[in-house]
């Protein structure tokens, strides 16, 4: 029964730790102890914690003014979406409170789009084997893991697994959609082969290809356009600085005149406080050109971890250690050590630190997981 102290649905396991203060790219629990973060909330805090330019976007934003709904414009919403379809060839964006949602709002977007062309027999979007893209009834469909979709049938229809090395071959007059995670995140940090055979199959038959870039975009994979380019694309995670913002970029020109006024909404999406966040957040990784140090640092890691004598999956930061046994005990050595991770299924280890990691936290990271092994 929920209490005072545990108010909660048991939807996640007790938290190992408190944490009371990020600076940088550590964080301090509520015992005083600080830990050098290489998951980032699962891949958000891409520039780390309380960087004085994120944190003065929010605080100058709210102290204008926090909220208006869509009914509205905020000059910082316009900028934000201005930045991103400049960065993003062009592309429209809607935006949204997380990942999950602007994967709903992508599906939803094609499936106008063949409705406004009577393409009625173009009902199937395929998605990969490994893939996650979120926990919504639909999201859960298109992520093909029994124990995420177990109890929750009927699933959605029309939603296709296909094997990741044999995508375009299973791309036909039927296909509306394919919806690819260009490096599978909780599948384990694996780049998905052959995206110019799928682009070439999906411009063959007509079908639309989207990339969920939610874990590995905006640089984190070393590039920070993936290419081929998709017709679409989602992003979250990173793009918000730590607050809640997600979007989706509809990028093939014929895409951006699909939804009408009504067609869809969101009453939080594009906050004016996240969207400010997410202003100088890209900013930063402009600026800086930040996915040229993920594409650096992420090699070093990379090499490092393969010295221990692990199979190692990713590209840029956005990595994982394959150990052929249960994760578990070795990220809570390295917690023990000082360093966070998070698992990428039950036996990887996944690296997701910040963009601005330096080669002294790389080295401490592989470090701290050499002595884990033995746990």
């Amino acid at each position: 029964m929920a209490s005072a102290t545990h108010p909660f649905l048991s939807t996640y396991k007790t938290p190992p730790l408190t944490l009371v203060r990020g600076e940088g790219h550590r964080v301090c629990d509520s015992d005083g102890r600080w830990y050098l973060d290489a998951a980032t909330g699962i891949a958000v805090q891409a520039l780390g914690y309380n960087h004085p330019r994120v944190t003065a976007a929010i605080q100058a934003q709210l102290a204008r003014i926090s909220h208006t709904s869509n009914l509205y414009t905020v000059p910082v919403v316009r900028e934000l979406a201005g930045l991103l379809s400049q960065t993003f060839d062009g592309g429209a964006v809607f935006f949204t409170n997380s990942g999950v949602e602007a994967n709903e709002a992508a599906v939803k977007l094609m499936r106008k789009a063949a409705f406004r062309q009577g393409a009625s027999h173009k009902t199937e979007i395929l998605v990969l084997e490994g893939a996650f893209h979120g926990r919504t009834m639909l999201g859960i469909t298109m992520t093909p893991k029994a124990a995420y979709q177990e109890g929750y049938h009927p699933l959605v229809p029309g939603i296709r697994v296909v094997a990741r090395d044999r995508v375009a071959e299973e791309i036909g007059p039927q296909t509306l959609g394919v919806v690819v995670e260009p490096v599978q995140g909780e599948g384990g940090c694996v780049p998905v082969p052959n995206l110019a055979g799928i682009r070439a199959a999906c411009d063959a038959h007509g079908a639309l290809l989207m990339y969920d870039e939610i874990q590995c975009g905006l640089g984190r994979k070393g590039v920070l356009r993936i290419l081929p380019r998709p017709d679409l694309m989602t992003l979250a995670k990173a793009i918000g600085g730590g607050l809640p913002l997600g979007a989706m970029i509809a990028i093939k020109p014929e895409l951006q005149e699909v939804f009408q006024p009504g067609d869809h909404g969101s009453t939080f999406g594009g906050n004016p406080v996240s969207c400010a966040a997410g202003k100088a957040v890209l900013e930063v990784i402009l600026e800086q050109r930040l996915w040229e140090n993920c594409a650096l640092l992420g090699a070093r890691l990379s090499a490092g971890l393969r010295e221990t004598g692990v199979s190692v999956t990713g590209a840029g930061l956005m990595v994982a250690a394959h150990l052929g046994r249960p994760s578990g005990p070795v990220m809570e050595a390295m917690r023990a050590r000082g360093v966070l991770t998070v698992g990428a299924g039950n036996e990887g280890v996944r690296f997701l630190p910040p963009f601005t990691l330096t080669a002294g936290e790389v080295d401490q990271i592989v470090e701290a997981f050499a002595q884990s092994l033995s746990a």
